[in-house]
């Protein structure tokens, strides 16, 4: 998007953060600003499983233990969340390219796989609801397996969708990603009341100009 790097600011994550329509977009969305001036949400490991915990992606007994874990060994936590940062990035430019009709580079899709496959293997098969799914692995607790599973649903929820629903927000200092799920799929921003009022604010602020 731009050269600037990023500002890493503390943010403590609410519901108005999880519009994407998919968890593995709203990991994405943890950098925002991306065009103009970048925001990094994730300032810690602790509050990447703050995120997990909101987005519902792991049970709290697991995040428990990732942060016991990440405790013990600071030195570890810090290098997950520089490797779930670099996947982030990843997704991003995977998403952006599909949403712009582009091929998504070789060296992405080779992360990403990496990442799929290691969330693949925190998952075994069980009978749910009378059927036959894929679940996730109680006994599984790596420090990066908040990335893993992160990179599981990207393959799983995101890629299936058709390419015209996965789209990059119109609104300026957003580029945020998100599933355009609308009956007519004309959705250009992540949220109405947010990007999408901000538009109309500067449509008629351009209208009355011009009078």
């Amino acid at each position: 998007m731009n050269d600037i790097l990023p500002v890493i600011e503390a943010h403590h994550f609410t519901a108005s953060d999880f519009i994407a329509g998919e968890a593995a977009l709203d990991f994405v969305n943890t950098m925002t600003g991306r065009d103009v001036q970048p925001r990094d949400w994730l300032d810690s490991y602790a509050r990447l499983l703050e995120w997990a915990g909101r987005a519902r992606l792991l049970p709290p007994k697991s995040l428990r233990a990732l942060a016991a874990r990440a405790e013990r060994d600071p030195g570890a936590g810090a290098r997950a969340l520089v490797k779930a940062k670099r996947l982030r990035e990843a997704l991003f430019e995977i998403g952006s390219a599909i949403s712009a009709r582009r091929t998504p580079s070789p060296e992405v899709l080779e992360l990403l796989r990496e990442h799929w496959l290691a969330g693949a293997e925190s998952h075994d098969f069980a009978i749910d609801g009378g059927r036959l799914a894929a679940v996730l692995d109680p006994q599984a607790d790596g420090l990066d397996l908040v990335a893993s599973l992160v990179a599981w649903r990207f393959v799983d929820q995101v890629l299936p969708h058709s390419p015209k629903r996965l789209k990059l927000c119109d609104g300026p200092n957003c580029s945020w990603l998100f599933l355009d799920t609308s009956k007519a799929g004309r959705r250009r921003w992540c949220d109405m009341a947010d990007c999408g009022n901000a538009a109309k604010s500067r449509r008629h602020y351009a209208r009355r100009r011009t009078r």
